[in-house]
């Protein structure tokens, strides 16, 4: 099992050397049209392509995390194709590759599940959360393969010997392959996320068990839990939605050793973000002193602010340029926008309805529950892209000359709009300045390109270090770029589809 000390990200832009995937698995496969909306899908996915774009995502992971395990990995792609072995890219086979530094959901659930308590707890666990019949409990607990168990957990698929599907015990977790979403990594501590959706409770409740029982080993002192407030069930049903409280790992960046960011969105809450600053300045040990809240629209296509912007160099930041208001100005600048005073009164225009609030409380301070911790830093952040250039700024020390935005689509419509979509500003950064992202954004790579990074697909990359002709150790400012005809229907970049354990301090 991992140690403690193997969990700590004080960056999103540290050098990774662990985190937690997990590959597309068989309840993906069973999303129906009908399910779209409460499922959070917005197309039928084709599994076995979508699993060959992830394993590209595995390999380029564990080139740069793992590489000891490569050779490995090479010849068994061999045998595949020419003997059709096991694939060793599945977590439920017996040949996967098994790394230490690229975890596997379903294979730590598999491990814990080999301890005869664990595994009646977490069965009697998603059983009661479920509302299965004690009939299919039963049926659960006949299963002895750990493997096979936590198959069946994840995909709600019972199958027969042959295979074939025997019986659906209850809905897959179609997302659980956005990592990202299921917890957040603060330091040496782990926040655990509060799903926002039905869709998304059992992950949450699975995640629960791999963090307390393998990735803490039962040092809850690590673990941080939010939930509703003690009076939540006395609301009306009205009330409730105004004060649900609900955190997705999409909205929370541990984006400087002593500075988190936290999304308020169609995802995560106020009455989520108002417990986070709580707990967090209530501990110490977590070493956050500044907090910063940033509100953006309830959009489905803007459901996290990893959707809006992440971090992919100390100096440099891509964004969602409609959420700009540097953008916006200059658009104001060339002819002044007069039907804004025309529209509805309650319309207001994307960037000015992203809003900004510091949080902030010194380590050596006291935390007092009942204290205004707000700060005001109006003179500096007028909106979104100031906010990025002071991080920027305050927090790497860069001068303000040398910050760099890149947009989405290159800032030109209608690409900006259409590769925000399709995660252009959903990065996830292997170290400072070499991210990975989609193949298909194609004018976002030209603010790339413009500023000095060079786009490569993974394919080419990967055949460069199979031939010895670069290792990762030499690539830098460089986006990677993944096939994404399937992935990317499922509505969620590299970024979602990680949840980093242990970064290099930046």
């Amino acid at each position: 099992m991992q140690q403690t000390s193997s969990i700590n990200v004080s960056s999103e832009i540290g050098t990774l050397k662990r985190l937690l995937i997990h590959s597309p698995d068989g309840g993906i496969g069973k999303v129906v049209p009908g399910k779209f909306k409460e499922w959070l899908y917005d197309d039928t996915v084709h599994l076995a392509q979508m699993r060959r774009e992830y394993n590209e995502y595995i390999k380029l992971l564990l080139y740069f995390l793992d590489p000891e395990k490569i050779p490995y990995i090479l010849e068994c792609e061999k045998k595949q194709v020419n003997q059709k072995q096991a694939d060793c890219f599945k977590p439920d086979n017996p040949a996967y590759f098994n790394s230490d530094k690229v975890l596997e959901t379903q294979f730590l659930l598999t491990q814990i599940l080999k301890n005869e308590a664990l595994r009646q707890r977490i069965i009697s666990g998603v059983c009661a959360w479920e509302g299965c019949s004690f009939a299919t409990e039963r049926t659960l607990q006949t299963i002895t393969d750990a493997a096979e168990l936590a198959k069946v957990l994840i995909t709600g698929v019972l199958h027969n010997k042959d295979k074939s599907i025997k019986e659906f015990v209850f809905a897959p977790v179609p997302n659980f392959i956005f990592t990202r979403d299921i917890g957040i990594t603060i330091n040496d501590h782990l926040l655990l996320s509060n799903a926002a959706t039905a869709a998304r409770e059992r992950e949450n409740l699975l995640m629960k068990f791999i963090s307390f029982y393998y990735l803490f080993e039962g040092n809850e002192d690590k673990l941080i839990e939010i939930s509703e407030s003690s009076d939540f069930f006395l609301l009306d049903e009205n009330e409730q939605k105004d004060f649900k409280t609900s955190v997705e790992g999409g909205d929370v960046m541990m984006i400087a050793p002593n500075h988190l960011l936290i999304g308020v969105s169609e995802r995560t809450t106020p009455s989520a973000a108002d417990e986070v600053i709580h707990k967090i300045f209530a501990n110490n040990k977590t070493g956050i002193e500044k907090i910063t809240v940033i509100k953006i629209p309830h959009h489905r296509a803007v459901m996290h602010i990893d959707t809006v912007f992440t971090h992919v160099r100390k100096d440099t930041w891509v964004l969602f340029g409609k959420f700009s208001e540097r953008v916006g100005q200059e658009r104001n600048d060339k002819q002044f926008a007069y039907y804004r005073y025309l529209l509805d009164k309650d319309y207001v225009p994307e960037h000015e309805s992203i809003e900004i609030f510091r949080f902030y409380k010194p380590i050596a301070e006291t935390y007092q529950p009942g204290k205004d911790y707000l700060t005001d830093i109006s003179d500096k952040v007028k909106g979104l892209e100031s906010l990025l250039r002071s991080i920027s700024i305050e927090d790497f020390g860069i001068a303000e000359s040398d910050v760099k935005i890149i947009y989405s689509g290159n800032n030109v419509f209608p690409h900006d709009e259409r590769e925000q979509w399709t995660d252009s500003c959903n990065l996830l950064a292997l170290k400072n300045g070499v991210v990975v992202g989609y193949d298909r954004n194609e004018e976002t790579f030209k603010g790339f390109m413009a500023n000095g990074f060079t786009v490569i697909k993974v394919g080419e990359l990967l055949k460069k270090f199979e031939n010895n002709e670069l290792t990762p150790a030499e690539v830098k400012d460089t986006l990677i770029v993944l096939p994404s005809a399937e992935l990317s229907r499922a509505r969620g970049g590299a970024h979602c589809m990680s949840m980093p354990l242990l970064r290099e301090k930046i």
